[in-house]
């Protein structure tokens, strides 16, 4: 998960995917839960069956429709090739598909099942996600309901924007689909003031939270600092970033009630202060004596010669010693959001974010 990946949200979600209040989303994703079944089923007890113009799952599943992202996840597991299958009627592509899943034999699947109330067609029976049994299932609600025990929702909210009062679904960074879920909120009422070139510079806090309870992504959580969020919702100047990622194996669930709520309760009870003080640590820790000793320290860092010599002579218009960590990282900064490559500016500010781990 990258920083951009809040403005890519903003930009492909529809409206019945775009949610108001952490609480809406709750009750989406929790009724989705309540409605759900997981089924161990060996590949060859799988039966498929063309219907309608398109392939259901039958027998001890009555006629179930499969999801785009379910059927892609059966043929990968069967080893069928998902995007050719896709170019055939169905009435041809079950023949080599299920002829794949009888080859797998035994292997071990796991179906969840979304089935409404009263269900009794396939477009109301869904499989939405087929894996592996050994796929640890970290659902949608347990993410939800630990931002919900953790945050404090009148200071932590979703990014403000020009067009919000007219059109809050547009503006809102709260989404759930029949694959994931993606929360992005930020505390925009603390500000954290650092001496920056042109007087004081102006720091907030954010973070995203990631999860697929069908396998489509691991759970992610990301914490940073940033300096400010366009109306598109890209991300600008940040910094201090920190990730946990915990993937869907078998201790994936015990991993996520360990280390998940812990975490995130570590970012915002922190506060601003320790935030200060890192900075202040960055902004008197000099990692060179020389520019050309600047210039080797950050290509040791992964930049490139052409950025680390323009970093290290930008940073010198910057308040303080040019050599220090927090002047480099201003300077890095300040030159990513020069770079037309939105990819290319995303991963120079990450980089440099990072820096600030050299920080002890």
């Amino acid at each position: 998960m990258n920083l951009m990946t809040a403005s890519n949200q903003w930009a492909t979600r529809p409206n019945d995917e775009r949610f108001l209040s952490l609480g809406a989303l709750r009750s989406a994703v929790q009724a989705r839960k309540f409605d759900s079944i997981e089924l161990n089923k060996t590949l060859s007890e799988l039966q498929l069956h063309p219907l309608d113009g398109e392939i259901v799952l039958r027998d001890g599943f009555e006629d179930t429709r499969l999801t785009h992202w379910a059927f892609g996840q059966l043929a990968r597991l069967a080893k069928a090739p998902a995007g050719y299958l896709r170019t055939l009627p169905p009435e041809l592509a079950v023949i080599p598909l299920s002829w794949s899943m009888d080859k797998a034999g035994d292997y071990p699947g796991k179906v969840l099942l979304h089935e409404p109330p009263r269900a009794d067609s396939p477009a109301d029976r869904t499989a939405r996600a087929i894996t592996s049994q050994s796929y640890g299932r970290i659902w949608d609600i347990d993410v939800v309901q630990a931002l919900e025990a953790n945050i404090d929702q009148d200071v932590w909210k979703v990014p403000s924007a020009s067009y919000a009062s007219s059109d809050p679904m547009k503006a809102t960074t709260l989404y759930a689909s029949d694959r994931d879920i993606f929360v992005f909120l930020v505390n925009e009422d603390h500000e954290i003031e650092v001496p920056g070139s042109n007087g004081t510079d102006v720091l907030y806090r954010g973070f995203f939270a990631a999860n697929s309870e069908t396998g489509s992504k691991t759970f992610s959580l990301q914490t940073f600092l940033y300096r400010y969020i366009c109306d598109n919702r890209i991300v600008w100047g940040a910094q201090e970033i920190t990730e946990l990622r915990i993937r869907h194996s078998s201790g994936g669930p015990g991993r996520f009630v360990r280390e998940a709520e812990p975490f995130l309760r570590r970012y915002l009870e922190a506060g601003t202060g320790p935030v200060v003080e890192q900075i202040e640590a960055a902004q008197a820790k000099e990692v060179a004596t020389s520019e050309e000793k600047t210039v080797e320290w950050l290509r040791g860092k992964g930049f490139t010669q052409g950025l680390a010599l323009t970093a290290a002579r930008k940073a010198k218009e910057e308040d303080g010693n040019p050599r220090s960590v927090w002047n480099l990282v201003q300077a890095l900064t300040s030159q990513a959001q020069q770079t037309s490559h939105t990819d290319e500016r995303v991963a120079i500010e990450s980089k440099a974010g990072k820096l600030m781990a050299t920080v002890s």
